[in-house]
């Protein structure tokens, strides 16, 4: 079955003393001062040039895959740490001055990890934490399940940790300050954290700790930090892989069944014109009939509102144009997306892709292309409320070029529309417009932002932007 290899895309930044985490300065985590890229084994890795290496613990280092550490934890009491004396192995976090750090100017920590799997009757799969000698000083503690993420036995957020992510614990500095904010991918997931621990050791581990409440596996791309609070760089590219909602177009994907235009998370009309093969491709023939999908309400406006910026990305290819009386228009596919305010619809065609900002009537075309027998990955950001200067308009992207931007809805900007229009939909709406036959790879979206497009990573990758 067709399927994307592993991926691993970061953004991360940190902070400092006495600053508003929106103010914090940003920094890239390879400029951090200690870092372990997972090129070498723990036991072999001297990541501050020390002639001694940095990382000790319990544990059977012996995969370590395209720059990545496999890391079973299966029997629990597997771990990496660094809480040696100056001097000695193990010795990077006490040489950074961990404990004068976390009384200052604090300190940044960033991993790009996922888990693998977890085991039945444990609480977590891992955690990563910092702590030091002072009882005064707050410590660091961020637990891993495969679902979610906890700061100490609290849940942060809800999220498919099997797929690699970024995550940053960011110590603000002292006073007022001492405080910690964890980010996920670039995103701040939420500041102000107290303590995540009671321990007065200075060190830093990352793995398994206890062999009763930590136990699974888990893949890890790199541990890197620095001394110094730091936010992560911002964002503004995102791979469709990593969006929060995909529909691969399985056939044995219960969430999606496009023969009956039927699953737990879609309803529509559709005849025999719909097959989804192993491949994961749904192919749509039907020439002068009705054909199309609606998300049901908990997976589309559930989590769209008027506000929210989102991103929908799909990869079609055109089989047939339409043979109707108004060919002209070329219409063989339509996708419809809509808040509670306001909606895009845009169409794909044999040659054009068409963009409807006033109804039916006034479709215009916003590229030329050749787009029979040929698959193109198409996007439609909405900026939402979040983009100033720019709020509330549309962007489309064609493979990776801008072919319409700051584009309007199908109402007036700003304005209030009643009725249902608060849902996605996609494929052929009415047989008296839009027709022909298109194969459909992929739809996905994300609710997070409004991102640019970016191409698929080619295995492991780690890019900073």
């Amino acid at each position: 079955m067709r399927r994307v290899a592993d991926k691993c895309i970061a953004y991360m930044v940190a902070v400092v003393t006495g600053v508003a985490v929106a103010d914090l300065p940003r920094l890239d985590s390879s400029q951090f001062e200690y870092k372990y890229e997972m090129n070498a084994l723990p036991t072999a890795e001297d990541i501050d040039n020390s002639g001694a290496n940095d990382f000790t613990g319990s544990g059977d280092w012996t995969t370590i895959e395209s720059g990545a550490l496999k890391m079973d934890m299966t029997a629990g009491a597997k771990y990496l740490v660094s809480d040696k004396a100056v001097g000695t192995a193990g010795d990077a976090w006490i040489k950074m001055g961990a404990t004068s750090a976390t009384g200052g100017t604090g300190y940044t920590i960033e991993t790009i990890l996922k888990i693998d799997s977890s085991v039945s009757g444990a609480t977590y799969v891992m955690n990563l934490q910092a702590s030091t000698d002072d009882s005064s000083i707050y410590n660091a503690s961020l637990n891993f399940k495969t679902n979610g993420i906890y700061w100490g036995n609290t849940l942060l957020t809800n999220l498919d940790a099997t797929v690699w992510h970024a995550y940053r614990i960011v110590r603000e500095g002292s006073g007022e300050a001492n405080k910690f904010s964890v980010y996920v991918d670039g995103i701040l997931v939420k500041d102000g954290l107290g303590s995540g621990l009671s321990a007065n050791i200075n060190r830093v581990i990352i793995g398994s700790p206890g062999a009763s409440d930590y136990k699974g596996k888990a893949t890890v791309a790199y541990l890197r930090f620095c001394k110094g609070a730091y936010a992560p760089p911002k964002a503004t590219k995102k791979w469709s892989g990593d969006f929060l909602v995909k529909y691969e177009m399985d056939a044995g994907d219960t969430r999606f069944v496009g023969a009956t235009a039927g699953g737990t998370d879609w309803w529509g009309k559709i005849g025999t014109g719909a097959v989804v093969s192993q491949d994961g491709i749904l192919s749509v023939t039907a020439e002068h009939a009705d054909a199309w999908w609606r998300g049901s309400n908990a997976v589309w406006s559930a989590s769209i509102g008027v506000d929210t910026a989102y991103t929908v990305e799909f990869k079609l290819k055109v089989n047939r144009r339409w043979s109707g009386t108004q060919s002209n228009r070329d219409l063989a596919f339509q996708l419809w997306a809509g808040n509670p305010r306001d909606e895009a619809v845009f169409y794909i065609g044999a040659n054009n892709v068409y963009w409807e900002p006033n109804g039916i009537g006034s479709i215009r075309c916003l590229s030329s292309a050749i787009n029979i027998g040929e698959w193109h990955t198409y996007r439609l950001t909405y900026s939402g409320a979040s983009q100033s200067g720019q709020p509330y308009v549309y962007t489309l992207w064609l493979d990776d070029s801008i072919i319409g931007t700051a584009l309007k809805g199908t109402t007036q900007y700003n304005s209030t529309l009643s009725g249902d229009i608060n849902f996605i939909r996609f494929g052929i709406p009415s047989s008296t417009t839009v027709g022909g036959s298109f194969d459909l790879d992929y739809l996905r979206w994300t609710t997070d932002g409004a991102w640019d497009y970016r191409d698929q990573p080619k295995g492991l990758i780690i890019s900073f932007r």
